[in-house]
Order: C-alpha cells, then sequence, then structure tokens
C-alpha cells in the first residue's frame, strides 16, 4: 500500500498539530522516531519559529527530515554536513521560487507575533486554507528525496 504522506500531513494539520510537527510526525516511521518525541521536537516552530512569524514550520519540519535522513552524529564527517546543507539549500530555493518567501508572515500576509491565541484561533480557517500548499510543496520535496 503507497502512503499518501501529503494526505497525513494535511490530516494532522486540520486536527490542530503545527506545520512543523505535520512534517515531520510523517516521517517518523522512516527514522524510527516515536512520534510523540517528533511532536515534541518540533512544537516550539510552529508559526514561524514560536509563533513569531519568521520561518514558514513547514520548512523547518522538512529541514528537520533532510537532518534526519542526511546528517550525521560524527562532527568530522563532512561528506554527510555537506550533502545535509546542499539538501537544505535545494528545499529553501525551491520554495522561495514557488512561493517567494520563506517567511511565514509574508506567507500568510499578516504579522502574526501579536496575535492572541483568541486572534490566532479566530483566523485558523484561514490558516487551513492558505498553509496546506506550503506543507504540499515540502512533502513533494522530501518524497522525491527520501
Amino acid at each position: 500500500m503507497i502512503r499518501d504522506r501529503v494526505a497525513e500531513t494535511l490530516e494532522l494539520f486540520m486536527s490542530g498539530q503545527h506545520c512543523s510537527q505535520s512534517v515531520l510526525a510523517v516521517f517518523c516511521d522512516d527514522f524510527g522516531l516515536p512520534v510523540e518525541t517528533a511532536l515534541k521536537i518540533a512544537a516550539p516552530f510552529g508559526g514561524g519559529l514560536g509563533g513569531c512569524g519568521k520561518t514558514c514550520g513547514a520548512l523547518t519540519g522538512a529541514l528537520m527530515v533532510i537532518g534526519l535522513r542526511y546528517g550525521s552524529p560524527e562532527p568530522v564527517n563532512h561528506e554527510s554536513r555537506d550533502l545535509t546543507k546542499q539538501k537544505s539549500r535545494e528545499l529553501i530555493a525551491l520554495f522561495e521560487q514557488v512561493h517567494g518567501s520563506c517567511n511565514c508572515n509574508d506567507l500568510v500576509g499578516f504579522d502574526r507575533s501579536n496575535l492572541t491565541g483568541a486572534e490566532l484561533l479566530a483566523r485558523l480557517p484561514y490558516f487551513h486554507n492558505t498553509c496546506p500548499k506550503f506543507l504540499e510543496t515540502v512533502i513533494a520535496y522530501l518524497e522525491e528525496e527520501i
């Protein structure tokens, strides 16, 4: 059975997980990472790095997957370091080419950093209509590369 990682990611996102959590979680099985651990690790990256509207959570979640795939715990493994950097830069360039920015505030069209929890919750339908295309971009890249 072929997995539909886009559908899985969107399901997680629509259920309330941040973009970064949704992306990292669907690749856990590939790396033996418990889903609960992935959700915890990726939690601070949602909303553009802690809700500050900086780097898109879909992108940061995908970069974590790239690290799991190509990264090395060995500090002197320059081949792994170079490949991780190359793949990261490829994804960032693709994301910017397709969406015009990697910055969450730019992508959603407003500054989310000063909004209260209630204000963000009121905009949830907007996020649900806007962010799936960012998730789809990174999942397509990861599925091709991983």
